[in-house]
């Protein structure tokens, strides 16, 4: 014990030392130059990390719309900011790329912070009330109901999941740490007030496990899905992640009440099944992602009437009695910028259904996964897939046809800055080449698992030749 305590005053004499260093006040003026409340708040909302994380980008941004810290434009949505704030703060320095990512900036997923910057971060974020920390190392954020309205759940402290009468005065809930989460309906009931509740994955890493724990007496409630029952009362509730999180097989209809929903995050929920028959009452959703959902059923109806939706993840194609969206349904959305397609072992798609995926004039990044594909999906794909033509990124999975689509030609996307193929059974890039001598104005290329592909770097740089960025992983040219 004196020990300990010894330790503890000399760790304490050292961060003092430290506070007044002229590497603290260099990071202090680093802070100092940055311009507008918006980039600053950003930046201190990194302080409840813990030391040495890798923090996913998406997560980060989504949390910071949730908790209003960006905010859209006549010009810009929030996200877009939010990823310009994220470029802002990589280019000070303030935050790095997590080792083994590309530094361009463009590709960057996933971000680390400096210990020395945390810890100035700290300090600053208990003095603007943004969050409660810990006086001891390694300080970590605790929950102050009645100072900050921030709560953090939080594996080593004695109450992981903070109780009392204050909870319907809570904005935001964070699960930093627990993975083992042990949540009663009642409790979400009494959060009445929350505008983010932060439960799921933001750590990079797909292996990181979080589930919601079940206890062993059966009785109403005691099912993950009769926990998950109590979000209903969260008729405040902006940003809601469930990213990752196990053991949750179905979502309760009582998330149709949520009717100030933005952002609703289901990515890489395992052992998902069903969604809501129909979700059309969630009028305010921005983004949905059920992407890398393995077990998901099929896609709800009303997604075409959810007029504000940006972001849509994971849209599934599976056989007809479970497809009951069209992608020629997704046209309406007038908003949407952002959309990943996933056709499974069973799709089915009727004819001329791949035309359609032209006629969503906003879209600005597609994303498409092929499963193992029937020969009538592959002659669709290979004769009917056309793009909107102001994209700027595609991004192409598992394609099953030796020759590129006739769709993807440089007149027919005179604004594709990114282009990505990974997987799949083409044989060569040079039909690419477009009869009317139009250029390719792809600036980012990744070719990655494709073992049957020919090319060479010449070749490459011939097809598209205004590329700053290029990976490659196919067959060398014999």
């Amino acid at each position: 014990m004196e020990m300990h305590a010894e330790i503890q005053i000399h760790r304490e004499d050292a961060e003092d030392i430290f506070d007044r260093s002229d590497a603290m006040a260099n990071i202090r003026r680093s802070y100092g130059d940055l311009q507008g409340t918006e980039l600053k708040v950003c930046l201190l909302s990194l302080s409840i990390f813990p030391e040495n994380s890798v923090i996913r980008k998406r997560p980060l941004i989504y949390w910071w719309i949730g908790e209003g810290f960006v905010t859209s434009t006549q010009e810009k949505t929030a996200e877009e900011i939010g990823e310009a704030i994220f470029g802002k703060l990589m280019r000070k320095d303030l935050i790095q790329p997590d080792s083994g990512e590309s530094n361009c900036e463009l590709l960057v997923k996933n971000c680390t912070m400096h210990p020395w910057i945390r810890r100035m971060l700290i300090s600053l974020a208990r003095k603007a009330r943004l969050f409660n920390f810990d006086s001891r190392w390694p300080m970590m954020p605790s929950y102050s109901m009645s100072a900050c309205r921030r709560a953090c759940l939080i594996s080593d402290k004695e109450d992981r999941i903070p109780q009392g009468n204050g909870l319907d005065t809570l904005l935001t809930v964070f699960n930093v740490n627990i993975q083992y989460l042990n949540l009663k309906q009642e409790w979400l009931e009494k959060l009445k007030r929350v505008e983010v509740l932060q439960l799921g994955r933001w750590q990079s890493s797909p292996k990181y496990h979080i589930e919601i724990e079940v206890e062993q007496r059966r009785f109403v409630g005691s099912s993950v899905e009769g926990i998950l029952i109590g979000l209903g009362a969260q008729k405040h509730l902006k940003y809601l992640s469930l990213r990752g999180i196990s053991r949750i097989i179905r979502l309760p209809d009582s998330i149709l009440h949520l009717f100030s929903l933005e952002i609703l995050d289901l990515r890489a929920c395992h052992d998902l099944e069903r969604l809501p028959s129909d979700i059309s009452s969630l009028k305010r959703l921005t983004h949905l992602d059920v992407s890398d959902c393995y077990f998901l059923e099929g896609m709800p109806n009303g997604i075409q009437k959810l007029a504000s939706l940006q972001v849509l993840k994971g849209f599934l194609i599976g056989s007809v009695e479970k497809t009951t969206s069209k992608l020629g349904d997704l046209a309406k959305l007038k908003k949407l910028r952002r959309l990943s397609i996933h056709m499974g072992n069973e799709a089915v798609v009727q004819s001329g259904e791949l035309k359609k995926l032209k006629h969503i004039s906003s879209l600005r990044h597609l994303k498409i996964s092929w499963g193992a594909v029937s020969d009538d999906l592959k002659a669709s794909v290979s004769k009917e897939l056309l793009f909107p033509t102001d994209l700027e990124k595609l991004d192409l999975q598992g394609i099953p046809i030796e020759v590129v689509p006739e769709g993807l030609k440089p007149h027919n996307l005179k604004k594709l800055k990114k282009l990505y193929i990974r997987g799949g059974n083409l044989l060569s890039l040079y039909h690419m080449h477009d009869k009317n001598n139009e250029q390719w104005k792809v600036e980012i290329l990744r070719l990655k698992f494709l073992t049957e592909l020919t090319s060479d770097e010449e070749k490459l740089k011939e097809i598209f030749p205004l590329l700053k960025y290029w990976t490659m992983d196919t067959k060398p040219k014999s």
